[in-house]
Parts: C-alpha cells; structure tokens; sequence
C-alpha cells in the first residue's frame, strides 16, 4: 500500500494526501503517539465551559457505564503513558523553528489531556489501575530511548547530506535499522 493516497505527484507532496497508517506510524515513533490524544483534553475542556463546572461527572459516568467511552479514554491513557515528551521533543527540533513552535501546542495539549483525563476517571497517575502495563513499558524505555536517541541524529544526518552523497544510502538503512528496533521495543508499530 502506497503511503499516499494522491494518484499525481504534485497532489502527494503535501501533508492531506498521507494516508493514516504512516502518520500514525510516525508519531509513534517520535514516542509521543499524539493521534491517539491529542485533542481530548481541549474536547472535554471546551464541554466543561459549555456545560458548567459539574458536568465532567457527567462524563464520568459515561466513562464508568459506556464500553465504547472506557475504552477509547482507557487507550488515550495508554498512549499518554507511553509518551516520552523529552524524546518527542528532540524529534520536533529536527523540524526546526516551525516544530518548536508546534511543540509547544502539543505540550500544552498533552497537559491539558492528562490533568482532564484524570478528572474523569478519577486517577492521579496514568495508568495506576495497570501496574503490570506501567512496569512493562518502564522496563522498556531503558533500551527503546538509546534507539530514539540514535534515530534523531541519523536522521538529522540524513537530512544534511547532499542528495548525491555516497553515505546517504548508508545513513537511510541506519535510520531503517532503528525504526524497526523502536517498533518492536514499543511492541507497537502504530
């Protein structure tokens, strides 16, 4: 499957012609899984303002009695666990001015879905009610992170090299090598 949905080559450049599994792809790797997220808080917020201080409890309660609810906030959980922002971070520098400004709405957002979240489902800690799931992903995060690290600069690299520069082929399977240890470290390729 192609990763872009646009049959001309002008059309597939920008960014509405990327098909959804290589975005979400890529957020996963920048170890920041923002589709799964983002957005949320901003949503349960803006419910709030329109419907007085009170009615989170309202959603609450869905989240309590609703399969559908529980399982979609419980998989934002997940993902806002498994988020590393200090390594998303230094994959938004590799976008320079234009991701650190970006990143700065993603950060807020991030916060904003955590602390709503949390006023929902009654917990403090992401994922308190999964020890199992928080202790395997933090058992993790020791070989995945050096992997992140290594990817960034690879791809920093990369991206510096001349397009006829013998070592970019070279660079390209190095970056390749580190996708492909980052997915199965996440145990999630998106």
């Amino acid at each position: 499957m192609p990763s872009r949905s646009a049959p001309s080559a002008a059309a597939a450049s920008g960014i509405d012609s990327l098909r959804a599994i290589p975005w979400v792809f890529s957020w996963t790797q920048a170890r920041i899984g923002l589709p799964a997220w983002y957005g949320l808080g901003s949503a349960l917020a803006g419910y709030e303002q329109a419907h007085g201080p009170d009615s989170l409890r309202i959603v609450a309660e869905l989240y309590r009695d609703w399969p559908f609810l529980t399982s979609a906030f419980d998989n934002a959980e997940l993902i806002l666990y498994r988020s590393e922002l200090q390594i998303a971070q230094l994959y938004a520098s590799l976008a320079g001015d234009e991701g650190e400004r970006l990143w700065g709405r993603i950060l807020d957002e991030y916060r904003l879905s955590t602390e709503a979240l949390a006023r929902v489902t009654g917990r403090t800690e992401l994922l308190s009610t999964e020890p199992a799931t928080q202790r395997s992903i933090r058992l993790r995060r020791p070989y995945i992170d050096p992997l992140s690290h290594i990817q960034v600069r690879f791809l920093a690299r990369l991206r510096s090299l001349p397009l006829e520069d013998p070592d970019r082929e070279r660079y390209r399977r190095l970056v390749q090598l580190t996708v492909n240890g980052v997915a199965a470290g996440l145990q999630n390729t998106g």
